[in-house]
C-alpha cells in the first residue's frame, strides 16, 4: 500500500484544483487578466487579506490535523470550521470590491450561513457547490465562494454526524484540503 502525505496530498490536490472551477478550467493566463478593481481598496486592506489568507491555511491546516486525533471532539471541529467562515467572509467582503462582477454572486452566497441549522449536505452540495442556487458568474468569482462553502459543509456534515465516524472525518478531510487548493488562486486575484 502508498503512503500518502498530507504535504503530498495537498500538492497533487494543488495542481489539480487551482486552476478548475464549476464549470471548466482557469489558466494562469485567465486570472491575469482577470478584471480587478482599486476603487474603495486601501493597500492597507489589501495587506490585511493577505494575513486573513495566511490564517485561513493555517487554521485550515490545524483543522485536518485535528482530524488525525483519535478522540477529536465534534465541537472542536466545529470551533474550527466556525474560523474559516469568519475569515472567509473578511476575504469575500474585499472580493466583492476587487472583484465587482463577482459581487452579487458572493452576496448570494453568504446567506448560506443562517441555513446551516436545516439544510441538507445534498442541497449544500447541489446549490452552493455546484452553483445551482448561485447567479451565472465568471470563473474568477467560484474560488473565493468557495473559501465560505466548504467550512460551511463541514459544519453540516458534523450536524449531520456528531460521533464523528471515519467516513465523515474522511468527508471532512477532503472538504478542507480541496479548499486549500482554492487559497493560492484567491490571492492572485484578490490581492495581485
Amino acid at each position: 500500500m502508498i503512503k500518502i502525505t498530507l504535504p503530498l496530498a495537498l500538492l497533487s490536490l494543488f495542481f489539480v484544483m487551482t486552476n478548475s472551477y464549476a464549470s471548466g478550467v482557469m489558466t494562469t493566463e485567465d486570472v491575469k487578466n482577470v478584471t480587478r478593481s482599486d476603487e474603495g481598496i486601501a493597500a492597507q486592506q489589501l495587506s490585511k487579506v493577505a494575513g486573513l489568507l495566511a490564517r485561513y491555511e493555517i487554521e485550515a491546516g490545524k483543522l485536518v490535523n485535528s482530524l488525525k486525533v483519535t478522540d477529536v471532539s465534534c465541537d472542536k471541529i466545529n470551533e474550527q470550521a466556525k474560523t474559516l467562515l469568519t475569515l472567509s467572509e473578511k476575504v469575500i467582503a474585499t472580493a466583492r470590491l476587487r472583484l465587482p462582477q463577482c459581487d452579487t454572486y458572493l452576496a448570494m452566497t453568504l446567506p448560506l450561513k443562517d441555513k446551516l441549522a436545516t439544510i441538507s449536505n445534498e442541497i449544500l452540495e447541489k446549490d452552493y457547490h455546484h452553483d445551482g442556487a448561485l447567479p451565472v458568474a465568471p470563473a474568477e468569482c467560484y474560488h473565493t465562494k468557495d473559501l465560505f462553502v466548504h467550512p460551511a459543509t463541514v459544519l453540516v456534515l458534523t450536524r449531520d454526524d456528531p460521533s464523528l465516524t471515519a467516513e465523515t472525518k474522511e468527508s471532512i478531510n477532503l472538504e478542507i484540503t480541496e479548499v486549500l487548493a482554492h487559497t493560492e488562486i484567491v490571492r492572485q486575484l484578490v490581492i495581485y
